[in-house]
């Protein structure tokens, strides 16, 4: 096991996926609604809504499970800045002579979706993480009351 995957970079345990969106064109964008706890040590835990934005994606091998009645969910997370994969993504565009960013970053998120253990990767230019500032329980977000 490589030694980034005990990793929390991005600091996502526990944090539920409410929703995933992809885009093509103009440009390979992948945005995940999600819904983080903010304090552990505080009772009842408080959650606040964000974004995380993964920008200019050249490689992805995002796999995902729906099971109703299950929020899938982030566990590990790590930015990687040389790996086997980075330098095959950046050896094929070159290959292909397709321009791009001069600093890719590989990104590895573990994930728990239903009964299943996910790991995939990102090959991107950069990530942006947005919270919202109203943190509340969880049972006050829309969907997750039941």
């Amino acid at each position: 096991m490589e030694n980034y995957k005990e990793n929390d970079d991005l600091m996502l345990y526990m944090t539920l996926i409410e929703g995933i969106t992809i885009n093509f064109n103009p440009t390979r964008n992948l945005i995940f609604s999600i819904v983080k706890p903010i304090n552990y040590i505080e009772k009842p835990l408080k959650w606040s809504s964000g974004t995380l934005f993964f920008k200019n994606i050249y490689f992805t091998d995002l796999e995902l499970i729906n099971e109703f009645y299950e929020y899938p969910e982030f566990y590990r997370s790590a930015i990687i800045s040389n790996s086997e994969l980075l330098n095959k993504t950046i050896q094929k565009l070159n290959r292909l002579q397709k321009e791009y960013s001069s600093k890719l970053i590989h990104y590895y998120l573990y994930t728990l979706q239903g009964d299943m253990e996910i790991e995939f990767n990102i090959v991107c230019e950069s990530h942006e993480f947005i919270l919202n500032d109203e943190a509340k329980p969880l049972e006050e977000f829309k969907g997750f009351d039941e």
